[in-house]
């Protein structure tokens, strides 16, 4: 749910009010992101709102620079350089060139330097290419020339494309006869993507005025010069001009060029047939007679079919008195009719009318894989479309098999939204979500890929979660189907549910959920997988032996290809960090095997590390040779405690705890065996560390960077360790338990509480009073009686507390409740007064972050998952 800060903030970028957001933008305490509505639809078509970072979102709203500035001074230049979580990763200054006007580039400059003003995005476009977009104005591009000279208008992105190009379709005629000065003509002729020229992208514009220009300047052979798919300016002006623009086209070479066949063998009949109205259609109908209609490209359709699909009511009527219903029935592409065309319109005017004119009976017709209007309608219509079938025809039609034996249930799922779906099982029944097509596919599975997670709740409201495991096309589950979903929505929602596990389960050909999301999901995902099961993601391999890794590097990585690179490459740098020197001879904690203890018998003690509490911690060389740390735990036993069966307890407590062992983790102490040499003592082996305790590193208040860089990394491990199955609970967070290493920015967790959870077995055995274990001035309210329970209940929420309160003495400097001396005092003052209060100075979105983690009733504490989304530590995501 949105804040107040988030409300505000929205409704001022929304009404361009520069007074309100200046204010704002001096309060607001990260670059948080945003969903926020009231952008042009020229330039974000296909969305209504848009959630992007507050410093994108003020590149791209009518408001003063000064706020730009603002958040420059307040979070440092990095956000201007800080790419989007969209596909192309766009920064705030490019989306500022494409926006605004030259003052703010001037602005760029000064805040971020002349570097800023070359970056790319992972489409290869520079901020020359989207100066060039921007239709307010040229100025931004006339001042990136000036500042970056003149080769810039024609740096290709990576599809060839050149500021000259975009200019072509988004700016006027004065930026053309300026470019034109600063580099001649031939650039016009520079062929972009699809071997494109200038010609072709200002024929995309909605007038002719760039395209009249250009013939004048180099001649009017240009009209027809064809694209590497044989497309002219003539096909692109037939369906993105108007008929002044086919007219000026007539005068300069005639009308013949009109019947010039293009991709497909389509002529601009076909194009026109796209556009959304019939005007060109006419035109052309009445210059070249109504035979153009039905004149089938390569594959059979017509402008007839498109029409159906493109066009309203009003042009079918207009058909149908030029030649008649047959045209309707005929069949084009895959044996698809203008009814096929007509269910794929996203409303239902064009098949009504159809049906109207021709009879019900055409709703069922197939085409040469089984589909009728019936099942696109499902996918491409809404609701009403359905309701409507029904009365014509009846529920059956939508049980009528297709291609893969797929039912309008499958259709269904394939819709953005699961209102057909939802639809559909109210008339048919849920047990049509996991009726298979052919290959074993549900409607399950495609929700997975395709919808959101409100279909993922309503599917698992109607038949439960197990059906997110069923088997489908090559052994495929949900999971994988997720995982090629365009971000990881629905991804995070299946592990939250069915537990990471599911990530590495391979299909028939070996990949998994991780190599698909390597594949096709941005890299946050790769973060995401990371947390649920660390270092274990670069090792799976599919059976082409190919890893995660291996499949980013390959051709068939789809989206954010360097930014997946470069977290591949720093995480793995990080994980390495804990090798030993090359040429060490001694295998350290962090190399040996995954499986087995690191010795064979014995082990020598090198050191003392540490004493206290049950223990003491010891720097070992093994027999095997593998240097370690290794803390020896001696359990309290009772006089009168039968030895073997206090061993036996101890010797159970043990073996549930071995899981420690599998945990992979940057941020989490590694575990190499758990050993119980006598009935009464537990030795733990792990990685040796170097570095200090947080506890010895505070020697003051720490600054909120940095408090803010801890606190990430320790909730990123709480998420890891809370998200197993079952989960791991720590026990025993508190800041003599987490370890700064040597190079003072990277934090790990240690210890886990073991001897907390033996001594309970051991205390279990004697019969003695539970009473609370672990470090006092960290402990949760409920385990100290003063919530809303007297047992002891260890749980994600209570190390959700003592993470909060290791933030209050990164904060302060100081242990919480640290006058007080007794669990009595303690809980007293908790049930009185609730977490201490963090210093005078800390920033509101600090204390509201601390709030959300040490609330008394433990259902009030937020989850490692969401306080990873938290705007204190957005700023680092």
């Amino acid at each position: 749910m949105a804040t107040e800060m988030e409300r505000k903030l929205r409704a001022a970028l929304e009404a361009g009010d520069s007074e309100e957001l200046q204010r704002l933008c001096g309060e607001v305490g990260s670059n948080i992101e945003l969903e926020v509505g009231g952008f042009d639809k020229q330039d974000f078509p296909f969305e209504e709102l848009c959630k992007i970072p507050l410093a994108h979102h003020v590149a791209c709203k009518p408001v003063s620079s000064s706020c730009l500035e603002l958040l420059i001074d307040r979070f440092g230049p990095d956000c201007l350089t800080y790419g989007n979580g969209r596909l192309i990763r766009e920064t705030p200054v490019h989306l500022a060139a494409q926006h605004q006007d030259e003052s703010w580039m001037k602005l760029v400059k000064e805040k971020g330097g002349r570097g800023c003003l070359r970056i790319a995005n992972e489409d290869g476009k520079t901020v020359a290419h989207f100066a060039a977009m921007n239709r307010k104005s040229n100025s931004c591009l006339k001042w990136l020339v000036k500042e970056l000279g003149s080769d810039c208008l024609t740096v290709p992105d990576k599809y060839g494309n050149t500021a000259v190009h975009l200019a072509a379709q988004h700016q006027s005629i004065e930026s053309l006869e300026w470019i034109k000065r600063q580099i001649g003509t031939d650039c016009f002729r520079l062929k972009g993507l699809l071997d494109r020229t200038a010609f072709h992208f200002a024929a995309k514009k909605s007038d002719n005025s760039n395209l009249k220009w250009l013939v004048k300047e180099l001649g009017s052979d240009c009209l027809t010069v064809p694209d590497s798919r044989g497309d002219t300016a003539v096909h692109l002006a037939a369906q993105h001009q108007s008929i002044e623009s086919l007219e000026w086209i007539k005068r300069q070479i005639g009308t013949d060029c009109f019947r010039l066949k293009g991709l497909w063998d389509r002529t601009a009949f076909h194009f026109a047939a796209k556009k959304s109205d019939n005007s060109n259609l006419k035109w052309l109908v009445k210059e070249l007679g109504s035979d153009c209609l039905t004149v089938p490209d390569k594959y059979g359709d017509t402008a007839v079919h498109l029409a159906a699909q493109h066009q309203g009511i009003e042009s079918l009527e207009w058909i149908k008195r030029q030649i008649g219903t047959d045209c309707f029935r005929l069949k084009g592409d895959y044996d698809s009719t203008a009814f096929h065309f007509a269910a794929r319109k996203s409303d239902n005017s064009n098949l009504k009318w159809l049906v109207k004119e021709l009879g019900s009976d055409c709703l069922t017709v197939p085409d040469e894989y089984g589909h009728t209007a019936v099942h696109l309608a499902a996918q491409h219509q809404g609701i009403e479309s359905l309701e409507w079938i029904k009365r014509q025809i009846g529920t059956d039609c939508f049980r009528l098999k297709g291609l893969w034996d797929r039912t309008a249930f499958h259709f269904a799922a394939e819709k953005s939204d699961n209102s057909n779906l939802k639809w559909l099982v109210k008339e048919l029944g849920s047990d049509c979500l996991t009726v298979p097509d052919r290959s074993g596919t549900t409607a399950v599975h495609l929700a997975a890929e395709h919808q959101g997670i409100e279909s993922l709740e309503w599917i698992k409201r109607q038949i439960g979660t197990d059906c997110f495991q069923l088997k489908g096309d090559d052994d495929r589950t949900a999971f994988h189907f997720a995982a090629e979903k365009f971000d990881n929505s629905n991804l995070k929602w299946l592990v939250k549910e069915l537990g990471s596990d599911c990530l590495t389960v391979p299909d028939k050909d070996g990949d998994t959920a991780v190599h698909l999301a390597a594949q096709h999901q941005p890299v946050d995902s790769l973060q995401f997988i990371f947390d649920q099961i660390g270092a274990e993601m670069f090792s799976l391999k599919n059976n082409r032996g190919e890893t995660p890794a291996d499949v980013v590097e390959s051709w068939r990585c789809e989206t954010d290809e360097s930014a997946k690179r470069a977290w591949i490459s720093s995480t793995q740098r990080w994980l390495e960090a804990s090798r030993p020197p090359a040429g060490s001879s001694a295998p350290t904690a962090a190399s040996a095997g995954p499986e087995g203890p690191p010795f064979l018998e014995r082990w020598d003690t090198i050191r003392l590390i540490g004493r206290g509490g049950f223990g003491e911690v010891h720097e070992v060389r093994t027999d095997t040779g593998v240097t370690c740390a290794a803390k020896t735990l001696r359990l309290p036993v009772q006089l009168g405690d039968e030895l073997p069966s206090v061993s036996t307890e101890i010797h159970k407590a043990v073996e549930s705890e071995r899981n420690l062992c599998r945990l992979r983790h940057p941020n989490i102490v590694r575990f190499l065996h758990i050993a119980q040499p006598e009935p009464a003592t537990v030795v733990v082996f792990m990685e040796l560390l170097d570095g200090r305790s947080l506890e010895r590193f505070i020697d003051k208040p720490l600054d909120e960077l940095t408090i803010r860089d801890f606190s990430e990394q320790i909730c990123r491990a709480l998420l890891y360790l809370h998200r197993r199955q079952p989960p791991v609970i720590h026990r025993d967070i508190n800041c003599s338990n987490i370890i700064v290493c040597a190079d003072n920015t990277r934090i790990k967790l240690i210890d886990f509480g073991l001897s907390i959870k033996l001594e309970q077995s051991v205390s279990h055995m004697s019969a003695s009073t539970q009473a609370p274990k672990g470090t006092l001035n960290f402990m949760a309210p409920e385990l100290l009686g003063a919530g809303e329970s007297d047992s002891v209940q260890y749980s994600r929420e209570s190390d959700i507390w003592a993470f909060g309160c290791s933030v209050f003495q990164m904060a302060s400097g100081a242990r919480p409740f640290r006058g007080n001396q007794s669990v009595y005092q303690v809980a007293l003052k908790i049930a009185n007064s609730g977490a201490p209060a963090l210093p005078d100075g800390r920033s509101a979105e600090l204390r509201d972050f601390y709030s959300r983690c040490t609330a008394k009733d433990r259902r009030q504490r937020k989850a490692a998952r969401e306080l990873l989304e938290h705007e204190f530590l957005r700023k680092n995501l």
